[in-house]
Order: structure tokens, then C-alpha cells, then sequence
């Protein structure tokens, strides 16, 4: 290339990238100003501007990066900060830290504890500080490795919003929802740049939540105010009001109106001090609260009053250093006079706030435990309300799957032990049982949580009737061979949700009684994002003619061997022929029409002996068992494509022969 050639070009790439520089910078300033005023929204939308013209510039992703960081979904900050490593790793002399935070909320422990470790090498002055997140990932870690065997649900709209949502209170009967939302956008402080709280109601009618209303007018007014707790009754509800340093007050519902708030009194109100939460005790006789008085440990602590002979409180006691901590103490809820939930940024959690259980023996509270993961999060938890049979919380929580702000949230704790419950009304017969083996591994909550599962919703109903069926699901990892969720539908609708996680090999199969069971398969990869998958799972009855293709019997291409991948639905057959002992089935093995069709023929039989002798060496009769190889000759659907034609013609199935069982 001659040297004037060579200079041009030089010259259009400098022109070009002086005029990339000038609109970029525009943005860039721009969207400095609004984060140095905590508008994190539209700085963000500053930086995404600069973004599309500029894609890789290391400084612009790490500002979308602490965008997110600093305000919410927090998660989606990993993606742009790890970019801005990449592109340049000395981008920002905090990045080590940006990426221990990010890692630790989007649950990669041990990537975020390296990089604590690298930025407290280089800041030693932030040892401390870098030395309290690592014990926290080292805890987390520990934590999701001996997770509960719970669910965590979002709640639906229209009770959450894209807005804050928490505080939930519920009456004993579960069917009045009290809550705390910043949904309405016509209350904003200026002061904070926040919308104010206010308090919402909800009523569980026909199973479905009312869209909230506002509680009344004698509650709500034009600051902060949120609901801090209901009695069982749901007749009395303790209200923060953020007037002043903050203040407890109660109302009262007399069947038709809440009262206008009063004060609960200058020994829980402390002068000078913020009280942001209360209860009672189940009996009354004791309120316990959450403070900042000076006297404390540290920030919110909780303490107690109880009422004399004359029903006035008494002085406030503090709960302690067993309970409380240099740090808050928050939400204090009562299940019974000496069980206490509560939330903490400082007790051993997964970071931020967390939910703890602390009991009493002998009038002394003992180590508050955590709940665990997936009930806790590194992200924030806080307000927990337990039902009265314990089987279901109530809770505020940031979750990945939620609007990335504060949601509420239901817990189900999946009980070991069978609950066996009398019901006398011919009604209650639809009503689902529960099953003592019903369970999530937390491997797949966490996979969702980090919205990398797929979520299939169905409904299990006989093919025939086309009625609902009470049908257990079962999700099975092909690769190991290990069972890794088991749920039931609802025997009055035939509904079922099953979460499967991303990467890898997986089977579902559905089980009723009397009927062959139903076999799917999924391999979704890696890296997909999150989807639900709509489907109807037809129920066919044990009875001679009856046909079921086994999506999970895998042969390598042209051969009949079966491999590893295929032992689970193996033993499914097993089982179904355990069962039922007069049960005589044929193997059908199928082929697409590729290749020679006397080739094609005796593979497919090959294939369908396979299935047989694995049977027969598991101790059934040989007997009860016929292979048939049709090859090529019955296709389910054309063989033009590969996808929907001969991937779906390549296949084995059962079919009964006959039954002779009662």
C-alpha cells in the first residue's frame, strides 16, 4: 500500500473516532451528573445511549454495571462489569470489589471470595470490610450446600408491583392480606427521591387475590406509613408512621372501618428514637419492637414491654446480645410466646438482610439460626409472617425471578412426615392430599432463581375423558440417574409446575395408578434463558391396545446397545411390570427412513430386544415381554425434516398385550 493510501486511512479512522468520541462523551457526562444524584434509572439509560455506540469501551459497561449495582435488578450488573474486565482490567481501581459483590449476588461464592481477596490485597485499609464478605460467601457457600426443602414462590399480580412491595400480614385464616407498597406514583419525597408507602389490602376470594386497595383513609396519609403487624384476628394493626424519627401506632377494625392510629405510648416510642416495626405476643401481653435507641447494641434492636396489673407497659427490656447485634435487628415476629422470627444484616447469613429463628428455653433466647437458603438470599429478606400450622411464611424478598425490586414472597416448607387430616364433607374429597415425598432438590430453586430453568406447566388428564387426574411428576437427571424433584398435580384441575434446569439431560415422567405412565424428555442448554412451557400430559389407562412412546431410552446412531442415559425410564417399566403382575407388554422399536430398509428393520428389532433382555435380567418373566422391529414402516409423521420427522419416527414404545388385572 503507498504511503498516501496508508495516511488516509489513518487520518478516517482518527476522523472517525473523533467523531464517535464527541456524542459519546455527551452521554457519558450526562449520565454522570444523574448517578451523582442517585437517578439511577436514567443514568443508566445514559450509559445503554453511549453503549450503542461505543460497545466496547470498558468504561461504559462498568457504569451500566454500577447502574444496576446501586439500585435494581442488581444481578444483571454481573454481565457488564465482568465485560469491562475483560476489556480493560485496570478499568477501576474498585472492580475487584464491584465483581465480589455482583459474583455474591448472583450466587458464585467462590468466584466472589477471590475477588474480595485480590481487592484486599491492593486496599489494605478495606481488609476489614473485604474480610466480613468473605466470611459471608464462605457461610453462604456453606449454606446452599445444606439448603431446606422448601419452595419459594413469587406472589402474582396484581399484589406485587414494579414498585416496592413488603410488609406482608396475613389473618389467621389467609384470606385478608395486609401489605406495604410504593405503587402509588402521585406520593413522591422529594427529600429521598422515593415514592412514599403506603398501605394496601387484599382478599383471597375464589382463590385468586383482589387487586389491592388502599387500607382507608384514616391510615394511609401523605408520608411514609407502613404496616408493621396484624393480629390473628386480623382486628388490630400495628402502623409505622415515618413522621418525625419514626413512631408506632395502632388501629382497630370494628367490622366496618379502621380506626383513626393512636399512639402506642411513650414507653415503646422513644423520644429522639425510630421504631420501624412491632408485635404482640399471641396472648397480648407482651409487644416486642424494633428500635434505635441509644442504649442498644448497635443500630435496630429489639426489645420488649409487657403489661402489669393495671394493663400499662412497662419499661422496655433489650432482648440482648444472644439476639442482637452491632448492626439491625428488625421485624421481630411471634409465633408462639417463646419462638421469634426476625430479620438482620449482621447475624451469619448470606449477605444483606436475612431471616433468623431464634426460641426461648427457660426465659433466655438462644442462638438465632438461619433459614436457610432458599429462603434466604444474598440479596435482601425481611417482614416474615408464619402461618399458624407452619407450613407457609409470608415474606419481603429480592428475588431474580421477581421485579427486581422488593416483592412478597410465600414459602412452602415441604413437611417430612405425612400429615393425615379427618375430612367428613364429600367437598373435601378433590381437595389434594399431602405427600410425604414431594420435594425440590435446591440445586433446581437456585438454578431458578438465577433464571437458568425452564418452567413446564401442564395439566395431567385422561386421554379418554379428557378428566383431570391426580398424577405424580417426576423430574430425573438421565446423566446421573438420580431423582431431583417430585410434585403432584391437583387432582381438581389435573395442574401441575415442575422447574427443569438448564444444561444436561432430562426426563419427566408421569405416574397414575392404572394407567401407563407418560415419558418426556428435555436437554435445554447451558446458557437459554428463562421460559415457561405451556403442555398437556394425556393419561392413557392400562388396558390392552394402549400404546406409550419411552422419550428417555437412548441407542447411539446405528446401534442398539442402550446407554447410561436410559436406566431411569429402565426401571420405570420395571416397576410398572412389578406392579402389575398380569401385565403382558410388546416392545416396539421404530426407525426413521434413512439408510436400508432390511437394515433399518433388524436395528429396530435389535433395539427392542435391548429393552426386553434389560428386563429379563431385572427378574421378569420373559414371558410377559414380545420384541417387534417395524424399521421404517410406521411413521408417527412425514421423514422430510430432521427435527419434526425423523427425530420423531426414531423411537421405542410400550404396548400392552394384554391385562388381565382385576
Amino acid at each position: 500500500m503507498c504511503p498516501i493510501r496508508v495516511a488516509f486511512v489513518v487520518l478516517a479512522c482518527s476522523i472517525q473516532s473523533l467523531v464517535m468520541a464527541q456524542p459519546t462523551k455527551k452521554l457519558m457526562d450526562q449520565g454522570d451528573k444523574l448517578y451523582a444524584r442517585q437517578d439511577f434509572i436514567k443514568a443508566r439509560a445514559a450509559f445503554q445511549a453511549a453503549e450503542k455506540i461505543d460497545p466496547n469501551d470498558a468504561k461504559i459497561q462498568l457504569k451500566i454495571g454500577l447502574t444496576y449495582l446501586s439500585s435494581s435488578p442488581k444481578f444483571q450488573s454481573l454481565n457488564h462489569l465482568e465485560r469491562a474486565y475483560k476489556l480493560d482490567q485496570a478499568v477501576d481501581p474498585d472492580i475487584h470489589y464491584y465483581l465480589g459483590v455482583s459474583n455474591q449476588l448472583n450466587f458464585h461464592f467462590k468466584k466472589a471470595q477471590k475477588h474480595f481477596e485480590l481487592y484486599k490485597e491492593r486496599n489494605k485499609r478495606m481488609a476489614p470490610i473485604c474480610d466480613h464478605k468473605i466470611e459471608e460467601c464462605k457461610r453462604a457457600d456453606s449454606l446452599m450446600n445444606t439448603a431446606v426443602s422448601a419452595i419459594v414462590k413469587v406472589m402474582d399480580w396484581p399484589v406485587n408491583s414494579p414498585y416496592d412491595d413488603y410488609g406482608p400480614l396475613l389473618n389467621a385464616s389467609e384470606d385478608k392480606l395486609i401489605f406495604t407498597s410504593a405503587r402509588d406514583s402521585s406520593f413522591f419525597d422529594r427529600r429521598t427521591k422515593t415514592l412514599f408507602e403506603e398501605i394496601f389490602i387484599s382478599e383471597l376470594k375464589d382463590g385468586v387475590w383482589t387487586a389491592p386497595q388502599k387500607i382507608s383513609n384514616n391510615i394511609n396519609n401523605q408520608f411514609h406509613d407502613a404496616a408493621a403487624s396484624l393480629t390473628r384476628d386480623g382486628n388490630t394493626l400495628i402502623v409505622y408512621y415515618g413522621e418525625g424519627n419514626g413512631d408506632l401506632y395502632r388501629s382497630d377494625y370494628n367490622g366496618g372501618s379502621w380506626s383513626k392510629p393512636v399512639s402506642m405510648g411513650p414507653e415503646i416510642n422513644g423520644a429522639g428514637s425510630n421504631e420501624t416495626s412491632g408485635c404482640f405476643t399471641p396472648d397480648g401481653q407482651r409487644f416486642y419492637f424494633a428500635s434505635d435507641r441509644p442504649e442498644g447494641y448497635g443500630g435496630l434492636d429489639i426489645y420488649f414491654v409487657e403489661k402489669d396489673k393495671f394493663g400499662d407497659w412497662t419499661n422496655p427490656v433489650n432482648l440482648g446480645p444472644d439476639i442482637n447485634t452491632p448492626g439491625n435487628e428488625d421485624a421481630p415476629f411471634l409465633h408462639t410466646d417463646s419462638v421469634i422470627y426476625f430479620g438482620s444484616d449482621t447475624h451469619p447469613g448470606l449477605g444483606s438482610y436475612d431471616i433468623f429463628k431464634a426460641v426461648s428455653v427457660n426465659g433466655k433466647w438462644q442462638k438465632p439460626e438461619n433459614l436457610g437458603y432458599p429462603v434466604n438470599t444474598a440479596e435482601y429478606e425481611n417482614f416474615f409472617h408464619l402461618t399458624d400450622d407452619k407450613k407457609r411464611g409470608y415474606y419481603a424478598s429480592v428475588r431474580q425471578e421477581g421485579s427486581g425490586r422488593t416483592d412478597l414472597c410465600m414459602v412452602t416448607f415441604l413437611e417430612p412426615e405425612v400429615t393425615v387430616v379427618d375430612i367428613e364433607s364429600e367437598e373435601a374429597e378433590t381437595m389434594p392430599q399431602p405427600a410425604s415425598d414431594e420435594f425440590v432438590d435446591p440445586l433446581i430453586s437456585l438454578q431458578k432463581d438465577l433464571g437458568i430453568a425452564t418452567a413446564l406447566k401442564g395439566t395431567v388428564i385422561d386421554a379418554q375423558s379428557s378428566l383431570p387426574l391426580r398424577a405424580q411428576i417426576v423430574l430425573i437427571n438421565n446423566e446421573t440417574n438420580t431423582i431431583v424433584s417430585r410434585v403432584y398435580s391437583n387432582p381438581a384441575n389435573g395442574q401441575f409446575t415442575i422447574d427443569i434446569p438448564h444444561g444436561g439431560n432430562y426426563g419427566i415422567n408421569t405416574s397414575v395408578d392404572g394407567y401407563l405412565f407418560n415419558s418426556m424428555n428435555f436437554e435445554v442448554p447451558t446458557f437459554s434463558e428463562y421460559v415457561e412451557i405451556d403442555t398437556h400430559i394425556l393419561m392413557a389407562k392400562a388396558e390392552t391396545g394402549s400404546k406409550v412412546v419411552l422419550k428417555n431410552v437412548f441407542f447411539d446412531s446405528g446401534k442398539s446397545d442402550l446407554k447410561k442415559e436410559s436406566i431411569a425410564e429402565m426401571d420405570r417399566i420395571l416397576n410398572l411390570l412389578t406392579k402389575n403382575p398380569n401385565l403382558r407388554l410388546q416392545v416396539n422399536g421404530h426407525t426413521d427412513s434413512d439408510g436400508d430398509d432390511n437394515f433399518n428393520k433388524q436395528l429396530s428389532l435389535k433395539r427392542a430386544q435391548s429393552v426386553v433382555d434389560y428386563l429379563i435380567n431385572n427378574g421378569i418373566d420373559k414371558n410377559r415381554l414380545v420384541a417387534v422391529g417395524f424399521g421404517e414402516e410406521r411413521p408417527l409423521v412425514s421423514n422430510d425434516d430432521e427435527m419434526e420427522g425423523r427425530e420423531i419416527n426414531r423411537r421405542t414404545e410400550l404396548e400392552i398385550i394384554s391385562n388381565n388385572n382385576p
